[in-house]
């Protein structure tokens, strides 16, 4: 999943840790309210009272009914894949993601979301699932520690309503920050992009008045997207343009609107000054960042490796220092049914889902990506909510960048962005 919106993004969880070991351990580590996750602007954290979760927790909301079918379903899979797993060496674990899974979603080809399309595609996943794991995962059987099919089969199904998991819990966590979802569309950056790509742009600005109304069409919306970039008033940017267009000066447009929308990009790439404790040796190549230790030896590994395998390039290499429980230092936790997220004022507190398999690359991804926001880094890809049809757009802006896009690596950009910034 934190930083200005989203994402994303899955978090898988424990091994053979029980679930009684995770709670104890959230317990332990909890610093007060559970703060709302993924809100705000250009990955700046909102000011805002926290809401009293654990009274929330007491009475389902209307969206979390809803959705019941499709948290239960998955959570039974998760429970099912892991007791599947306990026994099995290594290379014989079934994996919701390796090394090799990417999900890149462009913004030409943006994701949409809602609550029908969920319920839709949950159910025809459900009507797709053999009767071996329909008993188990719809009807209650009882859990086995054999897939009771195929192990291809079995884990593509797992695949299939984890997904629809994941889309769920995070539209749980969204539903009360929904107004805030729907003022990220200025930031959506797609006008800018495809300018950028499209060769005959700056020619045709020259000549709008003479282009086919198709070509026309298309060039009008990317400039108001420029324009929405600024202003966030749909209809005053509507009214501009008809004017200034009439005027035959559409070039004037995009150049009043053009840098405020570079700027705009450029905040999804710029690494926010959030921590006061880094370390550099003498040469610059090396960075250590204080974290807090872990209760559990295992996760206290987990993290460490994967942190500092992602986080090393040539003359690069970051490293973390555990130090005891403060007030001050980064930490982690675990909360059932979340969608991973950094959060709090200073991008302190890792929150994980605990149903996740620490073995699998999905959450050895996640904690690699969440370990970026604690550093200051925000997510480069957008999420914002369209009212009109109550659905949710997603896409990511550079497809194989790990503030983007699951599946994405660490690029030379954060390491400049971590030496200019630090």
């Amino acid at each position: 999943m934190q930083s200005r919106f989203f994402l994303t993004v899955t978090l898988l969880a424990f091994f053979a840790l029980d679930i009684s070991v995770a709670n104890a351990f959230t317990q332990n580590n909890r610093r007060g309210p559970k703060d709302p996750a993924n809100v705000g602007p250009v990955g700046l954290q909102l000011k805002y009272k926290s809401p009293n979760w654990d009274a929330a927790d007491v009475t389902a909301s209307p969206i979390e009914i809803t959705l019941k079918p499709l948290t239960e379903t998955g959570t039974r899979a998760l429970d099912w894949l892991n007791l599947v797993n306990k026994n099995r060496a290594p290379e014989q674990k079934l994996v919701l993601a390796d090394r090799n899974t990417k999900n890149p979603v462009p913004p030409d080809a943006p994701k949409i979301n809602s609550v029908k399309l969920m319920l839709k595609t949950y159910q025809e996943r459900i009507d797709k699932l053999p009767i071996e794991m329909k008993k188990v995962l719809v009807e209650n059987a009882a859990l086995s520690d054999s897939t009771l099919v195929t192990d291809q089969l079995f884990i593509t199904h797992i695949r299939e309503i984890n997904s629809s998991y994941q889309n769920a819990v995070r539209w749980i966590g969204q539903q009360p920050w929904l107004s805030y979802y729907e003022q990220n569309a200025q930031y959506d950056i797609r006008g800018l992009y495809f300018i950028n790509r499209d060769e005959n742009f700056k020619s045709d600005m020259l000549n709008f008045m003479t282009l086919e109304t198709e070509r026309k069409e298309l060039l009008t919306t990317w400039l108001l997207g420029l324009c929405l970039n600024r202003t966030a008033d749909r209809v005053a940017c509507d009214a501009e343009f008809a004017k200034i267009v009439t005027s035959q000066h559409a070039a004037n447009f995009y150049a009043k609107y053009i840098a405020n929308a570079r700027k705009t990009y450029a905040n999804f790439f710029t690494l926010n000054d959030v921590r006061k404790e880094l370390k550099w040796n003498t040469q610059r190549t090396v960075i250590t960042q204080d974290f807090i230790l872990p209760s559990i030896a295992a996760i206290a590994n987990w993290l460490k490796t994967n942190v500092e395998d992602e986080w090393k390039a040539l003359n690069f290499q970051l490293l973390v220092n555990y130090v005891p429980q403060n007030f001050t230092t980064p930490f982690i936790e675990f909360e059932a049914g979340v969608t991973p997220n950094v959060s709090g004022n200073t991008w302190n507190k890792i929150t994980m889902d605990p149903n996740y398999s620490l073995d699998d690359f999905s959450t050895q991804w996640t904690i690699r990506h969440e370990f970026g926001h604690v550093l200051g880094f925000p997510d480069c890809y957008l999420e914002f909510y369209e009212p009109a049809t109550e659905e949710m757009i997603y896409y990511t802006i550079e497809t194989d960048n790990l503030m983007c896009a699951w599946g994405g690596v660490l690029q030379p950009s954060h390491v400049q962005e971590m030496k200019r910034v630090y």
